[in-house]
């Protein structure tokens, strides 16, 4: 293969993998490791990979199955909105199960080298994401299951940051609620940006179902309601100060940048914020590492 083709090859595995799409997801595996530093902060390399690998792939496994199931649908996405295809045109069909199926499996046995907890909300997010994405069952194309069962999931990756290295609570359950709020934006926003291509499919979303307006009024809900559990969760004294600094510089760097437009940002500006946004989760856990003295900083 030439170099170009193994580039756009490349580039291809990344959007399949949506590496990008999976962002607030780790981030708030990443804030559930960081939440459970602050009673256990020795764990192993063992522990550390079930958190930096295994979660990630299961995530990995979790977009690349939606895209398998979705050619007929996305392809109608590239005619309405311009949408790259890649399975089936870059990947072949034979190739993306492959992938798919690699992926789940790795992930998997990450996970479960980390710890038995840890292994069951890795397949608890893998089983939702197949409700969700394959057939027959193929919740994403109902209302009102398409909505439910992302909100569902979007409990499991704090607590499975929380798992990698320490014990699932109560309180932590709770505290999971605000991060399957906030995804909720994305959800909501991500209904707008496509609904034009969701209606012709019959796909069951608020926003077709419902209305714009609807999926607009959920959105800005959903912030406030994120913004006031938050607030709570700090006033019952449930989140420190590094713990509240986390959680500011994930809603910056990961959810605002996840509605935001980047076609009218300035060419210049783009160059600084792009390499941050593609992998903004792991910015957050390189952060997360400094500020528990894990990484020494060079003098």
């Amino acid at each position: 293969m030439k170099t170009h083709e193994i580039v756009g090859y490349a580039k291809a595995l990344w959007m399949f993998v949506d590496v990008t799409g999976w962002q607030k997801w780790f981030g708030a595996a990443v804030l559930g490791f960081a939440f459970a530093l602050d009673s256990n902060s020795n764990f192993s390399p063992l522990q550390f990979q079930g958190l930096a690998i295994g979660i990630p792939l299961i995530f990995c496994y979790i977009q690349s199955a939606n895209d398998y199931f979705d050619v007929e649908i996305d392809e109608m996405k590239e005619k309405i909105m311009g949408k790259e295809l890649v399975v089936s045109k870059i990947i072949s069909r034979k190739t993306a199960l492959i992938i798919t199926s690699s992926v789940l499996f790795i992930g998997l046995g990450f996970a479960g080298m980390a710890s038995a907890s840890l292994f069951v909300l890795a397949v608890a997010m893998a089983l939702l994401g197949t409700l969700y994405s394959a057939p027959p069952f193929r919740l994403k194309m109902r209302y009102p299951f398409s909505t439910l069962t992302q909100f569902a999931g979007c409990f499991l990756p704090f607590l499975a940051g929380v798992a990698s290295i320490s014990t699932v609570t109560m309180q932590t359950i709770i505290i999971s609620s605000v991060f399957a709020v906030l995804a909720m934006i994305h959800r909501f926003a991500h209904e707008i940006k496509n609904y034009n291509a969701d209606l012709l499919t019959g796909k069951g979303t608020v926003a077709v179902i419902k209305g714009l307006r609807t999926a607009k009024t959920f959105c800005k809900l959903s912030a406030l309601v994120g913004v006031i559990e938050f607030s709570v969760f700090s006033f019952f004294g449930w989140l420190n100060i590094v713990s509240l600094f986390l959680f500011v510089l994930y809603v910056i760097i990961i959810i605002v940048p996840g509605v935001c437009d980047y076609d009218y940002m300035p060419r210049f500006l783009k160059i600084i914020f792009v390499p941050v946004i593609m992998v903004p989760s792991y910015v957050l856990l390189f952060t997360v590492l400094l500020l528990h003295g894990k990484i020494y900083p060079l003098t």
